[in-house]
This record gives C-alpha cells, structure tokens and sequence, in this order.
C-alpha cells in the first residue's frame, strides 16, 4: 500500500501499510523523521525522496512505516515529548510490535533522532541519524541501542564532524552495535545513497528489542 495522508492532533503524517495488512499480526514500526527543507503542511514534498518516496513506489515491506510532518517553525529536537508521544500514539493506532520499533532521520531529522533516543532510549529497537549529529556527552545512554551512522565526508550543510564525534562517543562507552558509513565525494543527500543503496531499510525493520 502506497503512502496515505492522515492527521493528528501534533502531526499530520505519511502511513505505509503492508498490503495484505492484518490486525490480528503485529508489524516493526519504522519512523522516519524528514529535514528541514520539508517543514509545513504539505505532506506532498515528503515523497520527492529519502522514505517517503521510495514507499510511495512498488515496494512491499512487511512493517508499518510513518513519516510525520513538522510544522513551520518547528524542529524535532525541540519537541522530543511531542514525538514521543506520537509514536506511542502510533504504535495503539495500529498493529505495531512494540519490541520492533526503529527510527531513521536526515538532517534536522538527524538530529531528531538523535535527540528522541537519547530521551527515550528503551522505545526503540534500532536508530539510523543521517548527515546529522547529537550530544556526544551522552553517547552512554544509547550503548546498547543498535545504531548505523551515514555521513557524505564533503557535506558543506552538516560538517561530517558531528557523525564522526557521535561515533567515537559511542565507541568509548563501548557501544554494542554502532557503525559509521562514510562516503567520499558525497555531499548532503547521502540519505539517498543510505536508503535506496545500501540494506538500511531492511536492517532497521528486522531489529528487535535485547534480542
């Protein structure tokens, strides 16, 4: 099933259902969190790349996938309760597994996710941050959360830097499973290159919780 547009109190956002959805299973809940430039109340320019786009084609993923939109004026590292809350709304709204919950963002997205683990670190089951960075200095509360990090190493809008700073955090708290994906010559859109190149997606849905 193709994205549909529904609206909360908080957000209006983008649903993917697998097609053959099924109340009575439970289904991973990818949540990804766009960047700045899709900010308003057009959920439209959600599909014109990165998730959105790519489940507004012939896809056929069994997980639920939700792609909120923020406000004008707003950013997701500044309302991390809001998020939280909306997930949590999600995952009673549909048939979500609540040990399959996984988050991915670029951008201000990136930082998004960086921010809504931190707060709410046993929410989730695995995090993908892209071209974005966090607070290094809290790295440890998110040690054992299954984490991939993207970066294009000549992104002249976020400086490389706040991933590579982010992983080396992890890595001294001995984080259990964080990588870090470089890639040369690649600028801003390397979420591009993360979702549709590489087994991000499938990696991020396949994660379970102290499994």
């Amino acid at each position: 099933m193709q994205n549909e547009i529904y609206a909360t109190s908080e957000f209006d956002y983008l649903l993917y259902l697998p097609e053959n959805y099924d109340a009575k299973r439970k289904y991973p809940l990818l949540v990804f969190l766009h960047g700045a430039g899709e900010c308003g109340d057009d959920l439209s320019v959600l599909k014109c790349h990165s998730i959105p786009k790519i489940f507004d084609g012939d896809v056929s993923y069994e997980a639920v996938v939700i792609s909120p939109q923020c406000k004008s004026g707003m950013t997701w590292s500044s309302n991390p309760e809001k998020v939280f809350a909306f997930i949590k709304a999600m995952i009673g709204k549909y048939s979500i597994d609540e040990n399959a919950v996984s988050i991915t963002g670029i951008s201000m997205g990136g930082f998004g996710t960086w921010q809504i683990i931190m707060d709410y670190p046993s929410l989730f089951a695995a995090a993908a941050p892209i071209c974005s960075g966090g607070m290094a200095w809290r790295a440890d509360v998110i040690k054992n959360l299954p984490i991939r990090i993207y970066h294009g190493e000549i992104d002249n809008v976020v400086d490389v830097f706040y991933s590579k700073d982010m992983h080396r955090a992890l890595k001294e708290h001995d984080a259990v499973d964080a990588t870090l994906f470089l890639y040369p010559n690649v600028g801003h859109d390397v979420g591009n290159i993360a979702y549709e190149q590489t087994d991000l997606i499938d990696w991020l849905i396949s994660k379970r919780k102290n499994k």
